[in-house]
């Protein structure tokens, strides 16, 4: 099975009916829509997923994020099932290096003839701390009934997942905002025409280290570019691109950090020490919304 990104506003999607059964118009499909606040790479390094049809296992599988298999939204196909048969889904997440699960999740549903249903499965931060009984789930930190009858489901649309949970892109958190600062390991607040230190590569070459500081964007598969350009030089740095993952900050919102930009691509190290040095970022989520920040830097003589 094959693991590829999602267009657009997206978390996650899971579609998942039998294996076994047949393909004629009487079958069913039911599709999970499994959305989280929780970052992942960061609170979810992995997840682990068992799907039934009838009480028969029909797939087992495990996605990390540090193997690049857990790349969420993704869009999992499993098959037709028939009409009336029953799906389950259940779901264990685990930060890096634990053995236990940070929380699990269940979902059941009955597979509808002719329909494609929309199932909403959501792995809730509120749940962490909660265990519930074997015929209970917990949802929004709360144990409930796994199970949805078709009839309450709507029909599958693949737009539902415009106005997914995100970890950083929520309904408050309005239009994309990007801020520039300093950062390997943590972010900076970088003040305007702020001299900040050049360090030297490992493979050559003289950088800053960026850190960023972000509302409004999609926390996984944000498409990176910054940009330099040295007035008093009249020369412009190659930009640097990257997709990148962000991480909630403490502060609120999200943050990157450990951006490293090249400033001496084309130019002696010496020329561009005790210069002027303006960076523009510009960050596009898969969504298409983007954020843009400028910032005037001084590099240390």
């Amino acid at each position: 099975m094959s693991v590829r990104p999602i267009p657009g506003t997206l978390l996650s999607l899971l579609l998942l009916c039998s294996a076994g059964c047949g393909s004629d118009a009487a079958d069913g499909l039911v599709v999970v829509g499994l959305t989280t606040e929780l970052a992942v790479g960061f609170d979810i390094e992995r997840v682990e997923r068992t799907t039934k049809v009838d009480g028969v296992v029909t797939r087992t599988e495990g996605l990390s994020y540090r193997r690049g298999q857990l790349s969420l939204p993704a869009e999992l196909e499993v098959g037709p099932a028939r009409d009336g048969a029953e799906v389950e889904l259940s779901i264990a997440a685990f930060r890096d290096g634990e053995a236990s699960p940070v929380l699990t999740r269940k979902a059941a549903t009955r597979a509808a003839g002719g329909r494609s249903v929309l199932l909403p499965v959501s792995l809730d931060e509120a749940c962490c701390a909660i265990s519930c009984a074997a015929s209970a789930t917990c949802a929004a930190g709360a144990c409930v009934d796994p199970f949805i009858a078709p009839s309450a489901l709507d029909d599958y649309d693949p737009q539902w997942i415009a106005s997914a949970n995100d970890a950083c892109k929520t309904p408050s958190s309005g239009d994309p905002a990007v801020v520039i600062g300093l950062g390997q390991d943590a972010f900076a607040s970088l003040e305007h025409g702020e001299v900040v230190p050049i360090e030297a590569g490992p493979q050559g070459g003289h950088h800053v280290w960026l850190a960023l500081r972000v509302t409004g964007l999609r926390q996984m598969g944000s498409r990176l570019t910054v940009e330099g350009y040295f007035p008093e030089l009249e020369f412009e740095l190659l930009p640097f691109t990257a997709q990148i993952t962000l991480h909630r900050a403490a502060e609120g919102g999200c943050e990157i950090d450990g951006v490293r930009f090249q400033v001496d691509r084309g130019l002696p190290v010496e020329t561009v020490r005790g210069q002027a040095l303006d960076i523009q970022v510009t960050l596009e989520d898969p969504n298409g919304d983007v954020g843009t920040a400028a910032q005037r830097v001084v590099l240390s003589p």
